[in-house]
């Protein structure tokens, strides 16, 4: 069909809308055509054709699993968006609620939504919750990494601890469990899971320690940065496992020097800065810390920031940011703050050009990942110093503003 296509020089997927017919060989369907004619449709975007053959294949509902393996199908390629209108329609369609599959689905669909927008990612873990604990061991551990991650650029305290807790505890449980079966077996072969099972024990702990250092509860948090800062006694590690040891060290070091800085310990601000010049990939999320600290103590850090100028300045992308370890979604949830406590800092010094500057890309930031916390800081410190702003501050302070309210 595709050849003929080709041949008359027409678009593909031209003939599909006849096609369809000859899935459903006396009316019933044929596996070994389905199959391959929903994923090309998928490929092509030809939902109109997607959603018609499912409408007949959903006439009998045994054929949820063919549904479900064609999605698994797209998502294993890399096809993520494609394969999202099967997961829905598994999840709108499988009667078994306690069905694997449909916890599966899910985790997919929570997987595939998470991204900038804040209000999305709440969205889509609330609607996943439900359905972690039915996951397999593999993405049950995932699936809770997610959750705690999410609820965390939240700043969601309470739930974010559930998680992280949870994390932490099942963790655990899956390494006793592989370490026992390492140990009998010696045909033994490890659970797939999607990062080093180090990194799921390990990320549990850095949480917390981040949650309760958010909360200025400091010497609570160095406890938990003891829990991860060696790792090197986990059983099974593999390259990618001593790396993920090798960061937790790295993490630890970085936020004991931020809770030295926090508690208004300034004298360890020179070590500090080497450690960041050392470590560059630290650099974005440290200097949050420190220019938070220094707005809390009343410190002037003018040579920090202008010794790393270069990452706070207009680019939209400074300079590491995408050689590092840390994802999109951690750095956007750190430049809106970020330029928020800049604004105050310059205010401080009576800088007030340059801090309406940062504050106008603190809204901007804010406005575009849906940070509800940072917008409603940002609009009143415009408002409160808008004496000192120019022609040009209002202008785009106005532009922001109608733009959000067009978009809402």
């Amino acid at each position: 069909m595709e050849a003929i296509t080709r041949a008359f020089g027409r678009p593909e997927g031209w003939m599909f809308d006849l096609y369809i017919e000859e899935c459903f060989y006396d009316g019933k369907p044929n596996r070994r055509r389905v199959e391959p004619f929903l994923i090309r449709c998928a490929e092509l975007g030809r939902t109109d054709c997607i959603r018609e053959v499912l409408s007949r294949l959903l006439e009998d509902l045994k054929h949820i699993s063919m549904i479900f393996d064609i999605a698994e199908t797209l998502f294993m390629s890399g096809k993520i968006q494609e394969s999202l209108i099967f997961y829905e329609c598994v999840v709108e369609n499988e009667k078994y609620h306690h069905s694997e599959r449909l916890a599966v689905s899910h985790y997919r669909i929570f997987r595939a939504a998470i991204g900038e927008d804040n209000e999305q990612n709440l969205r889509a873990a609330l609607r996943f919750e439900p359905f972690c604990g039915k996951l397999p061991e593999h993405h049950r551990l995932d699936g809770l990494l997610q959750l705690t991650n999410v609820y965390y650029s939240l700043e969601r305290w309470k739930t974010t601890e559930h998680y992280a807790d949870e994390l932490i505890e099942f963790s655990q449980s899956v390494y006793e469990n592989e370490t026992l079966k390492r140990n009998k077996n010696k045909k033994y072969e490890p659970l797939m899971t999607e990062r080093p099972l180090v990194k799921y024990y390990g990320q549990g702990y850095l949480v917390k320690g981040g949650m309760l250092e958010a909360q200025g509860h400091y010497k609570e948090a160095k406890r938990f940065i003891e829990r991860y800062a060696d790792l090197s006694w986990f059983e099974g590690l593999d390259e990618e496992g001593r790396n993920e040891v090798d960061k937790f060290k790295l993490f630890a070091e970085a936020n004991l020097f931020n809770l030295e800085v926090l508690m208004g310990n300034f004298e360890y601000l020179d070590k500090y800065t080497i450690f960041l010049e050392e470590h560059p990939q630290e650099i974005l999320p440290s200097l949050l810390t420190i220019i938070e600290s220094a707005n809390k103590h009343n410190f002037f850090i003018d040579q920090v920031i202008h010794k790393f100028s270069a990452y706070i300045g207009h680019e939209e992308n400074p300079p590491e940011i995408e050689q590092n370890y840390y994802g999109s979604t951690t750095i956007n949830r750190i430049l809106p703050n970020l330029f928020y406590e800049l604004s105050i800092y310059y205010v401080k010094k009576e800088n007030y050009a340059t801090a309406i500057d940062y504050s106008l890309q603190a809204l901007e930031k804010s406005i575009k990942i849906r940070n509800k916390n940072v917008f409603m800081k940002c609009v009143p410190f415009f408002e409160e110093f808008r004496i000192f702003a120019t022609s040009e501050h209002k202008k785009k302070y106005e532009a922001i503003m109608k733009e959000m309210y067009q978009n809402a």
